[in-house]
């Protein structure tokens, strides 16, 4: 496509972003460090399908005896159509630095895979992980789970499942809730939605996810419909009775946010691990964490 429409830029994330090359450089850089510095599963099959892999940091060392731990599965964005679980190991020093265990999930791309597939691929990861969690040293019954742009709408839309595991919280950054308009879109060149299957892998369309709380967040700098959808996926969510803490973070865009995920130093971060129940909540964080602010 040689020229963007306005409503291609509105769903073109970098458009309102600041160095989503640089930030992307970032992803990959931390995520090699998470792969040679700690132990992990590479490439675990999780299905059969194309794409269904993960990488598996536990949070105990391999060959080590010890009680299991919590697990942080994150599912990383791209417009269903690019990046993958090598560039999805970012945030996996600082979990398993607060005794989590980290899952990188992979779940194929466009346009050999459709949007209706990763859904049932995320889905299938989770059931996976509540399955065989213990041989792995996690603990089935403490499955947190991350993702980010595609990956947020992909979990919101795999936990709405009637069969999906139950998790015990969710943390969705900068996702898309609402896919009605992607068929007018330059996104749609390689995902190839129609409008029926838009309306019907909408998570706004759907039951609420299955887990016990929400974090939604988005960064300041995001394009006007990322920053709606975000604002109508939080009313749909509290209409349905689901504990959700939506934010909207200062000086973050769709790229960097997902990097304070889990990392004390940032007010996100550090938001995003009491989330998780990996931090205690102190006295007047609330007043101290200024720059990361309520939507609700």
């Amino acid at each position: 496509m040689s020229k963007l429409t306005q409503l291609d830029r509105e769903y073109s994330p970098s458009s309102a972003a600041r160095d989503p090359a640089g930030t992307l450089r970032r992803y990959r850089r931390r995520s090699d460090t998470a792969r040679s510095r700690l132990d992990v599963h590479i490439a675990v099959p999780y299905g059969a399908g194309h794409g269904e892999r993960c990488h598996v940091f536990p949070a105990v060392p391999q060959g080590i005896r010890g009680p299991e731990t919590p697990a942080l599965v994150f599912v990383h964005g791209g417009h269903w159509q690019e990046s993958g679980i090598d560039d999805a190991c970012f945030a996996a020093r600082q979990a398993v630095r607060h005794g989590c265990a980290y899952v990188a999930v992979g779940y194929g791309l466009a346009p050999d895979r459709t949007v209706p597939g990763m859904i049932a691929s995320v889905a299938r990861a989770l059931e996976w992980l509540a399955g065989t969690g213990p041989l792995l040293g996690i603990d089935p019954e403490r499955l947190h789970v991350a993702g980010s742009s595609a990956g947020a709408h992909l979990l919101a839309a795999a936990l709405a499942g009637a069969d999906a595991p139950r998790v015990r919280s969710a943390c969705l950054l900068s996702g898309l809730y609402d896919l009605t308009e992607i068929p007018e879109t330059y996104v749609n060149e390689a995902v190839r939605l129609t409008p029926e299957t838009a309306r019907a892998c909408s998570p706004l369309r759907m039951p609420a996810p299955r887990c016990d709380s929400i974090l939604l967040a988005a960064g300041q700098h995001e394009t006007r419909t990322y920053l709606r959808q975000h604002g109508r996926y939080a009313e749909h969510l509290a209409a349905q009775n689901i504990p959700v803490d939506a934010r909207i973070v200062s000086g973050r865009d769709h790229f960097d946010l997902p990097l304070d995920l889990v990392d004390p130093s940032t007010p996100f971060g550090r938001t995003s691990l009491r989330h998780l129940g990996l931090a205690p909540r102190r006295r007047g964080s609330a007043t101290q964490e200024g720059t990361v602010t309520s939507a609700r």
